[in-house]
């Protein structure tokens, strides 16, 4: 066990070292809070422009932070075999407060993962992979969620979470609430739709039975991509419905006192576009929303204040 800590800190080590060489090959100068970017207002922006979303790659997908402002973690897409495009896991930590360049994680399994999402305790994270239970290649099951733990050390082994979370279809796009309740979309049999938003409660550390959000949230359409906000008092996620504005749509619907949920509004045309509008995440101070969409070409990252929340929650109350 002691040599395996130490060689991973040795491996840190050697990144932060590798990372901090190569920031003086052309690497912008990144100090402060979400990459030293210039806070935006309610019309939404693509996130740290050739840094994170690059014109080098197709689409740049969801991003997080852990343990503070120390590290970022992001997705981005990378050709793979056969015409498929994965999603590496990529991180960015800060030393000296200066962000550092992008390096894949240690537990990244090319080519099999795909999104992220942090527990409120700062240290677990949650992502989709299409991972083999032996790591070696990929599950003909499809994706499943897994889950790895943030150490002194690095990151701990993955695990796949157990059943009845995941099953023998696709399960994806883990949020889990404060209390530790994780939302995810499936295309189990048994839904409204083809994919349809459900959610696990932690109960002495193990999850639950798995619920199926049910009417209004779901419908025959497909629901994905959710993302609940840390109390649970509001769920954005993403469908294809009509009255939208193109693709699929980002949709709000807030959590009344019965525990039941309102009808889904539609985020409105700033946020929603002619293209694809997915994977919504709300930063953990409350202050920015962070989505993807396509709706400039290829995939990029975009923020937003998050007073859009509130503005929408005004309107839903009357």
């Amino acid at each position: 066990m002691k040599e395996t800590f130490g060689y991973a800190r040795f491996f840190l080590l050697f990144l932060f070292f590798f990372n901090g060489c190569a920031q003086q090959d052309g690497f912008p100068v990144l100090k402060g809070s979400y990459l030293g970017q210039n806070p935006p207002g309610m019309t939404p922006e693509i996130f740290a422009p050739g840094i994170i979303s690059t014109k080098h790659h197709d689409e740049a997908l969801f991003c997080t932070y852990i343990d503070g402002d120390s590290l970022f973690l992001f997705t981005r897409s990378s050709p793979g075999i056969a015409g498929q495009i994965y999603y590496p896991i990529h991180i960015m930590a800060s030393k000296d407060g200066e962000w550092l360049q992008p390096y894949l994680a240690s537990f990244h399994n090319k080519p099999c993962d795909k999104n992220l999402s942090i527990i409120p305790d700062d240290k677990t994270l949650f992502f989709g992979s299409r991972r083999s239970m032996d790591g070696r290649g990929e599950s003909s099951k499809g994706f499943n969620i897994w889950a790895v733990k943030r150490t002194d050390e690095g990151f701990s082994n993955p695990r796949m979470l157990d059943p009845p979370v995941n099953s023998d279809d696709y399960d994806i796009c883990p949020s889990v609430s404060k209390d530790g309740t994780l939302y995810f979309f499936s295309e189990r049999e048994g839904g409204f739709g083809r994919a349809d938003i459900y959610r696990s409660k932690l109960v002495d550390g193990k999850y639950t039975d798995v619920e199926n959000l049910g009417e209004p949230v779901n419908t025959k359409n497909s629901e994905i991509d959710p993302f609940i906000a840390p109390d649970e008092s509001y769920l954005i996620y993403c469908s294809k419905t009509l009255g939208g504005y193109g693709g699929h749509d980002l949709y709000i619907t807030f959590r009344k006192q019965d525990g039941s949920w309102t009808e889904p509004v539609n985020m409105g045309q700033e946020i929603n576009s002619s293209g694809y509008d997915w994977i919504p995440y709300v930063t953990s101070d409350g202050k920015y929303f962070f989505f993807t969409s396509n709706r400039a070409g290829g995939y990029d990252i975009y923020w937003a204040d998050a007073k859009i929340i509130d503005e929408l929650r005004s309107k839903n109350e009357k």
